[in-house]
C-alpha cells in the first residue's frame, strides 16, 4: 500500500478523533441547546469530513495556517450553534483546548524527531514517520483526555485514578512501540493492512476506555451524590424533629397556662368578676390559635405542612390542599420529610420568581386504588434547567439535590415520580403503592 496513502488515513483518523474528543469535552462543560442526539451524531460526521477535506487542501497548498485559521473557527462556532455556553467562557476554553491540541501536535513530532535524529521537516516530509508522528499524536490526546474527565470529576479516590493514569500511560507507550515497529516495516499492500487494522485496533479500544472511564467517573459522582442526599436528608429530619419537641413542649407549658387560668376563673367566680372570667376567654382563646395550624395522624407531616403554609402565606402565595388523613405509617419520618420538606421547598422557590398576583400553590394527597398519590403543581417562570433528563436547581453552584432526594425516598418504596410542566405551570406527581 502507498505510504501517502497511509499517511492520508493516519491524519484523517487523527482528525477524527480530536474531532470526537472535542464534541465530549464541550458535553462535559456545557449543557446541550438540543435534546435529539441525532443532531449531534450528524454534526460530528459532517464536521469530520469538513475538517479532513480541509486538512488535506492545507496539506496540499502547503499552507498550514488554513487548517489552523479554520480548527479555532470552527471550536468557537460549534460551541455556540450546539451548546449553551458564555462567549466570553467559551473563548477561553477554545483557546486552551487549541493550544493544548497545538502542543500534542508539536510534541508528537518532536518526539520521533529525538529518537530518530532528524529534524521537524524530515519527519513531517516522511510519509512512515508522518504516519507514526499521527499514531501518537493519537495515543496523547486519548490519553489526556482520559487524565482531564478523571481530574474534572469531584472524586476523591485518588489512588485509583494514579493507577488508571500509570496504566494509560503503559498503554500508550506499548502501542507507539507496536505502530512504529510495524510503520517502518511497510513494504507493500498486506503490511499496510496490517498496519491499519493495528491503528484501528488500538482506537477502537481506545474509545472504548474513555467510555469506560467516563462510567467509572459517572458512578462516583452518583456515589457521592448519594451520600450528599442522605446527609441533606438526615439533617431535614433533625430539623423538623426538633421542631416537633418544641412543639410538644409548648402544648405541655400551654396545657399549664390553661390550668391557671382555670382556677383564676374559679377564683373570681367567688368575687363575681366578669371582666376577669372574659379576660380569661381572650387568652384561652388565643392559645388555641396557635394550635389551629395544619393537622393529621402523622405528625412530622402535620409539622412540615404547617410550618410550610405558614412560609407560604408570608411571601403572598395562595396555598390550596386537599389532603385526606393518611397514617403514612409504612414511610420512616425521615422519607416523609425528605419527600414534602423538598416538593415545598421547590414549589416555593418557584413561586418566587413570578409576580405576587401570579402566584399559589395546589396540594393533593390522597389514596386511589391500592396507590397513595401526592400531587403538587405551582407557578413558575417557564425556566427548566435540564442536562441527560434530569432536572437540574436554576440558581447557579447548585446541582438539584433536592429533586433527586424526593425521586430516590420515592423509589425506596417502589413508587414513581412523575414531572410535568407546560408553559408556566410546574407538576410533581408522587405514586406510592400502599404497602
Amino acid at each position: 500500500m502507498n505510504e501517502n496513502v497511509m499517511a492520508i488515513i493516519s491524519q484523517s483518523v487523527s482528525t477524527t478523533v480530536m474531532n470526537l474528543l472535542l464534541f465530549l469535552f464541550y458535553r462535559r462543560i456545557y449543557e446541550p441547546k438540543f435534546q435529539n442526539k441525532t443532531v449531534y451524531i450528524f454534526t460530528f460526521i459532517a464536521t469530520t469530513a469538513l475538517f479532513i477535506t480541509i486538512n488535506q487542501i492545507s496539506n496540499f497548498l502547503s499552507a498550514p495556517l488554513i487548517n489552523t485559521i479554520y480548527s479555532f473557527v470552527y471550536f468557537n462556532l460549534a460551541s455556540v450553534v450546539l451548546f449553551k455556553c458564555k462567549l466570553k467562557k467559551t473563548f477561553m476554553y477554545n483557546s486552551l483546548y487549541f493550544l493544548f491540541l497545538v502542543f500534542i501536535d508539536v510534541l508528537s513530532v518532536a518526539f520521533w524527531s529525538v529518537i530518530k535524529g532528524e529534524n521537524f521537516q524530515s519527519i513531517l516530509s516522511n510519509a512512515q514517520y508522518l504516519i507514526i508522528s499521527c499514531i501518537t499524536n493519537i495515543l496523547i490526546m486519548v490519553l489526556m483526555w482520559l487524565i482531564f474527565i478523571s481530574v474534572l470529576s469531584k472524586s476523591e479516590l485518588t489512588i485509583i485514578k494514579r493507577n488508571q493514569i500509570v496504566l494509560l500511560g503503559a498503554f500508550t507507550a506499548f502501542a507507539a512501540f507496536v505502530e512504529y515497529n510495524f510503520a517502518v516495516r511497510i513494504n507493500n499492500s498486506k503490511d499496510g493492512i496490517i498496519a491499519i487494522c493495528i491503528l484501528l485496533g488500538f482506537l477502537f479500544l481506545s474509545i472504548f476506555l474513555v467510555y469506560f472511564t467516563g462510567e467509572i467517573i459517572k458512578a462516583y459522582n452518583a456515589k457521592y451524590e448519594s451520600e450528599l442526599m442522605q446527609v441533606q436528608s438526615k439533617i431535614q429530619f433533625e430539623h423538623y424533629a426538633e421542631i416537633n419537641q418544641k412543639y410538644e413542649e409548648s402544648r405541655r407549658v400551654i396545657h399549664d397556662i390553661k390550668k391557671h387560668l382555670s382556677v383564676l376563673e374559679s377564683l373570681n367566680a367567688i368575687e363575681s368578676n366578669k371582666k376577669a372570667g372574659e379576660y380569661r376567654e381572650i387568652i384561652e382563646n388565643e392559645v388555641d390559635s396557635l394550635f389551629s395550624g395544619f393537622q393529621c395522624s402523622n405528625q412530622i407531616l402535620s409539622i412540615i405542612m404547617s410550618q410550610k403554609i405558614m412560609v407560604a402565606e408570608s411571601e403572598d402565595i395562595k396555598v390550596n390542599t386537599e389532603v385526606e388523613d393518611i397514617m403514612f405509617d409504612f414511610i420512616s419520618d425521615i422519607d416523609i420529610t425528605a419527600i414534602f420538606a423538598n416538593l415545598w421547598d421547590n414549589a416555593i422557590e418557584a413561586c418566587r420568581k413570578v409576580e405576587l398576583s401570579e402566584r399559589f400553590i395546589n396540594i393533593i394527597i390522597g389514596r386511589v386504588n391500592d396507590f397513595v398519590v401526592i400531587n403538587f403543581e405551582n407557578v413558575f417562570d417557564g425556566v427548566i434547567n435540564e442536562h441527560d433528563g434530569k432536572l437540574l436547581s436554576t440558581k447557579e453552584q447548585h446541582e438539584g439535590v433536592g429533586m433527586s432526594i424526593i425521586k430516590s425516598s420515592v423509589e425506596k418504596y417502589k413508587g414513581t415520580l412523575v414531572i410535568d410542566h407546560d408553559e408556566n405551570i410546574f407538576k410533581a406527581k408522587a405514586l406510592i403503592p400502599l404497602a
